[in-house]
């Protein structure tokens, strides 16, 4: 009995910090937003550039494939839709987790402290610290495209539902592998290079269409360098209905997603105070 009690105990602490996190998240992303808008103009200014800057991507593809037509059963279309998974994952993570792509910035700069003496998360503390402004833009028009493609292709409540799921597993795959690419500072003194090169490294095949990838590769990519799943995974997922390829998909994010907190929770033991002043 005295166990069950104290289990139980344990259990409604875990819940009561889960819910302590998330109500903090979401007051971080409440006041980042705000303070965006605050300057209206240069707010709707950063969005509409980036907007417009995306829109470059869709004219290339959409060129490229009016010349070459279909790629293995890639249309137009389906391009379309995976520029618009990844504008979505790329959104999230530079909208409302910014602070994870600063976080080389904290730790060169020793003030990586007031993240250490949070008393919630230091996850979710770490992740509200910054945001991006220009974000919002790709998060805005990478929903729009989702929706646009959803209309065009005819997708069923299932598929929809499907669909939505796979892009959540990309979003918390950019995430993993940007805190990942981050974590580099802690071991680098002026690790910041080095971990956006990382960064570009990983983001570089996702901007291709899946059907351009062999089998071999196309493994490689879901699964060792997990860039597929944050594009075009999502719409293969809705092509062929394999239950496979949704089944490495998850296994694929369930593995990075651990990987990257226990390497986050081993990596802030080797923060030194003040490493600007070394």
């Amino acid at each position: 009995m005295l166990c069950r009690n104290m289990l139980c105990e344990n259990c409604q602490s875990m819940v009561n910090s889960m819910k302590q996190d998330i109500r903090y998240f979401f007051a971080q992303a409440r006041y980042n937003i705000k303070n965006a808008y605050a300057l209206k103009h240069s707010f709707l200014i950063g969005v509409g550039s980036m907007i417009l800057n995306n829109c470059a991507f869709f004219v290339i593809w959409f060129l490229f494939m009016k010349a070459t037509g279909p790629i293995n059963g890639w249309s137009s279309l389906d391009v379309f839709g995976m520029l618009g998974v990844a504008l979505v994952c790329f959104g999230v993570t530079h909208s409302f987790f910014y602070g994870i792509v600063d976080l080389p910035k904290l730790v060169i700069r020793g003030t990586f402290d007031s993240i250490l003496l949070s008393p919630v998360s230091r996850f979710v503390k770490l992740a509200g610290t910054s945001f991006s402004a220009t974000a919002y833009g790709d998060l805005l028009q990478g929903f729009v495209v989702i929706v646009i493609y959803g209309f065009l292709s005819h997708l069923s409540v299932v598929a929809w539902i499907l669909f939505l799921c796979a892009l959540v597993l990309g979003c918390i795959v950019f995430l993993s592998i940007v805190l990942l690419c981050s974590l580099i500072a802690f071991y680098i003194h002026d690790g910041e290079i080095l971990s956006k090169q990382m960064f570009e490294i990983f983001l570089r095949p996702g901007l291709y269409p899946g059907a351009i990838f062999p089998s071999k590769l196309k493994l490689f990519f879901m699964t060792v360098v997990p860039t597929l799943i944050t594009s075009a995974v999502p719409i293969d997922i809705l092509k062929s209905n394999s239950v496979v390829l949704g089944s490495i998909a998850v296994v694929s994010t369930a593995g990075w997603f651990i990987f990257s907190r226990y390497m986050f929770s081993r990596s802030i033991r080797k923060y030194e105070s003040g490493n600007l002043l070394r």
